[in-house]
């Protein structure tokens, strides 16, 4: 297999060039067996689906109707296989169906708009000559492999073609790891720094595409580790990069969940100051109470509507009754103070 790079932009620079999309019909490639493939349209496709030896790969978007006529008609897939492929809601999965098989994979959202955690599923069929996938939504990953076919450094058979595809899919998962990673790094930093810059709001944000990359990562890892056990027609260099592509998904997987147990602990911390902080003006509201208690109960007494309240009548009543609950006030702050309450 050709060695692709070893990274993927996260985010593509340039998007493929639009083309018009007349129903489930996508694209389709005759691959040259030296890295290049010829497009071709419906007409040449049908021509040579049932009549060329050489490697095809038919793309299509299984929400239009006539999605059947390709996978019934054209490619002869039995009720089975076709229901595997169509059916809404999927996991990452492998099985097989005579000489072929069914993989469901999940790649990166990059359509504008939308959050890289909104995972899309590439529905696959593979066969020693021929391979189909389908999907719903626009998928960088097939822009990234049909790039490579059109400038003659791509897949140089269908085998290869599916490696390319599952490398692609897994190192785009790595750069977006790698930005989350970032992300945690800079949140940790600004929770030590403890300079107000750190908001619940955003741990919050990077702990969502966390939970959903490591539901479906974690069983595509499995999915990739069946595909490269088999089946026979699958070459060993293949089964190689299959593999590789799996081992490299696990340690991002491992990442994930490092990087969640990270996440609990910041909201542990945040947590904890917040609890520290309400403790603290409890505590001082406490004091405060606790230094007034007795000076209410004094003016509350002296504040009764009766006569007989002392010094009612001298003109230095308030005086002294100020000068009393001074007094009783700094007595109690003393007695906190013995008590090491304060």
């Amino acid at each position: 297999m050709a060695t692709p790079s070893s990274t993927v932009p996260a985010t593509p620079t340039t998007a493929p060039p639009a083309q018009a999309q007349n129903g489930a019909f996508v694209v389709a490639y005759r691959l040259d067996g030296k890295g290049g493939g010829q497009a071709l349209d419906t007409a040449q496709l049908h021509q040579a689906w049932n009549h060329d030896e050489a490697p095809l790969w038919l793309h299509l978007d299984f929400r239009h109707d006539d999605v059947m006529e390709y996978l019934h008609s054209l490619a002869g897939l039995d009720e089975a296989v076709i229901e595997a492929l169509i059916e809404e809601d999927t996991r990452p999965r492998v099985a097989r169906f005579g000489r072929g098989v069914v993989t469901t994979l999940r790649g990166i959202n990059f359509n504008p708009g939308a959050a890289p955690e909104d995972l899309i599923s590439l529905r696959v069929w593979v066969t020693p000559k021929r391979l189909i996938t389908l999907r719903r939504r626009s998928l960088h990953a097939v822009s990234v492999v049909r790039e490579r076919i059109d400038s003659g450094q791509g897949a140089l058979s269908v085998p290869d073609l599916l490696a390319w595809m599952v490398e692609t899919l897994v190192d785009q998962v790595g750069d977006v790891t790698h930005q989350l990673e970032e992300r945690m790094a800079e949140l940790e930093d600004a929770q030590l720094a403890d300079d107000g810059n750190f908001d619940a709001d955003d741990l919050t944000r990077l702990r969502r595409p966390l939970i959903t990359l490591r539901r479906f990562m974690g069983p595509q890892r499995d999915c990739l580790a069946q595909l490269a056990q088999g089946p026979m027609w699958l070459d060993e260099e293949t089964k190689v990069s299959i593999r590789e592509s799996a081992n490299q998904l696990s340690r991002y997987v491992e990442d994930f969940n490092a990087m969640q147990e990270r996440a609990l602990i910041l909201q542990e911390q945040l947590w904890s100051e917040h609890n520290e902080q309400l403790n603290q003006r409890m505590y001082m509201l406490a004091i405060v109470t606790t230094v007034f208690l007795p000076l209410s109960f004094l003016t509350g007494l002296l504040g009764i509507n009766v006569g007989g309240i002392p010094g009612a009548e001298s003109p230095y009543g308030f005086v002294i009754f100020f000068g009393i609950t001074m007094l009783v006030g700094v007595l109690v702050l003393g007695l906190l103070k013995r008590k090491r309450w304060w």
